[in-house]
């Protein structure tokens, strides 16, 4: 018996397999400094935990490389990386996924089965 069933804690046959989306425009880079550093921040640590379960894209309206060019052109860190997706491909990523976490600043967006509205202003 585990830990959390002696506890009576909620179980399940498997992980869920949960994608987090982080939006460019208006979400990481919009204007605002301090929301700007935050939302960086968050991207980074979720991109620094190894996650047995989890995936971390930046998507954008705008396409995959514009979002790749938007933060590569800002931090060297995000070079090399395969996280790079289009929000049309929107469709394609729910087949692969249980869960999504959308982050970003539209908030009628409906992404995600979780969606987490910056506010930028």
């Amino acid at each position: 018996m585990g830990a959390n069933e002696k506890l009576g804690l909620p179980r399940g046959d498997r992980m869920d397999k949960v994608l987090v989306a982080f939006d460019v425009d208006g979400t990481i880079i919009n204007g605002n400094e301090q929301v700007y550093a935050i939302m960086l921040n968050i991207l980074h640590l979720f991109l620094q935990q190894k996650w047995k379960n989890v995936d971390v894209i930046v998507w954008s309206g705008g396409g995959a490389d514009y979002a790749r060019t938007q933060l590569e052109r800002l931090h060297d860190d995000f070079r090399g990386r395969n996280i790079w997706y289009s929000k049309l491909q929107y469709q394609e990523l729910r087949k692969r996924y249980d869960k999504v976490i959308a982050f970003d600043d539209i908030q009628d967006t409906r992404l995600g089965d979780i969606n987490l509205i910056v506010r930028n202003k």
